[in-house]
This record gives C-alpha cells, structure tokens and sequence, in this order.
C-alpha cells in the first residue's frame, strides 16, 4: 500500500478568530484577488488555483526539468506538493485534495479517500466555526537536506531522493500544523491520473507513452 497513506500524521486545531468590522459610516469596498496563471511544462500538471508560492515551486520544477537537473527537480516538486497538500485556504471543500498530481497515478483515489477522512475531515469545522480566513496557507518550503538514494514502490526499486523540508505557514489560528517533512521522491515512468483512467477504461484508440517524472513516494 502507498506508504504516504500510512505515515501522514498532521491535523489541524483551530484557536479563536478575532472578529472586526468597517464602521456604519465607511465605504463598502470589493477587494477582488488577482487570479495566478502558471505557464504549464509538458511534463508536470499545474496546481489548480495556485496560491503565490505554488507558482514559485512550479516555476522551480520547470526550470530544473529545461537544465536537465535531477537532483533540483525532486527538490521543487517536494516544495510543490507540501504547498499543494497543506495548504487548505485555496480548496473549495474537504473533497478538493490538493497535491494528488504528484504522487503515482494508482494511487490517486487511495490517497484522496485517506486525506478527506484523515486531514481534510478537518475543513468544514474550521469554515464553519472560524470562518475561511483560518484555513491555513503554506507561503515558504525550504529544503534543509538532500540524499540521493534508492526508492522502493510495490515490486520496483527506483533511482530518487529523500528530500528533507521545513514548511512555514501565513497567519492563521490553526495549530499544531506540520512544520517539517521528509519526502521520498522516486523517479519513474508514470501517466498523468486521467490518462490512465482513460487506457484502464479502454477509451483511447492509442495508447501514448508514459512520462519520465518524479512522484512522491512517501511523506514522514
């Protein structure tokens, strides 16, 4: 079984919001955020409404993948799915797991069942006590540690990295976050999630060569 599903351990406990408001008298005003657009690589799919840092991390993958750059690659994808993962304050509800990109596609739907019941079971207490303005947001993961070593996944053992992060997160009321990871990182010939639906499915008339990539493997 994915070992991801067995090793992540961090939940969310929500203090107390402090609540403000604009005098009668003020100006109501429409703060409209600026959406992020990311410019997709051919190898790596983008996050789906990005916070600032994803489009840093994603940018980071796609410049290492242009400098054929094995050990920077596996480094920006480790910050990229920590960012995607952890962050809550850009999903839409428990159901929308971030970071599922980036873990081997047969594991997709074992992993979004365990993060909805096991993590993301969390979301819907915090909207509704805290407000959404709670919901934490990953702004910076940086790598104190990199070792090239050999990944094992089901029967198949991969070249890949364990990659050793510290995560900080914006303001927030949350607690007890995770605040460092170690990630195994193997890379292998994988298909995207719904292009692997579609061949199990037998709806391609040609099936298209896998991917070279990085997947996260593991998550400590």
């Amino acid at each position: 079984m994915f070992q991801l599903l067995k090793r992540l351990t961090a939940a969310l406990c929500v203090g107390c919001l402090l609540l403000t408001g604009c005098n009668a008298s003020e100006e109501e005003q429409t703060v409209t955020e600026e959406k992020i657009e990311i410019s997709e690589n051919s190898v790596y799919l983008a996050p789906e409404d990005p916070t600032a840092y994803m489009k840093t991390a994603y940018d980071e993958v796609s410049d290492a993948l242009s400098a054929s750059d094995e050990e920077a690659e596996a480094e920006a994808l480790a910050k990229l799915f920590v960012a995607d993962f952890f962050t809550l304050s850009n999903k839409t509800s428990d159901t929308d797991i971030g970071g599922l990109n980036y873990i081997p596609s047969d594991a997709y739907e074992d992993m979004e069942v365990y993060a909805r019941f096991y993590f993301y079971n969390n979301y819907s207490s915090i909207v509704a006590e805290y407000g959404e303005e709670q919901l934490p947001t990953v702004e910076d993961v940086t790598v104190s540690d990199v070792q090239a070593t050999q990944i094992t996944y089901g029967d198949t053992t991969y070249d890949g990295y364990e990659v050793s992060v510290t995560i900080t997160y914006g303001d927030t009321q949350a607690q007890d976050l995770k605040t460092s990871a170690v990630l195994s990182i193997a890379k292998m010939e994988d298909y995207d999630h719904d292009t692997l639906t579609a061949i199990n499915n037998g709806e391609l008339e040609e099936v298209p060569l896998p991917k070279t990539l990085m997947r996260v493997i593991a998550l400590a």
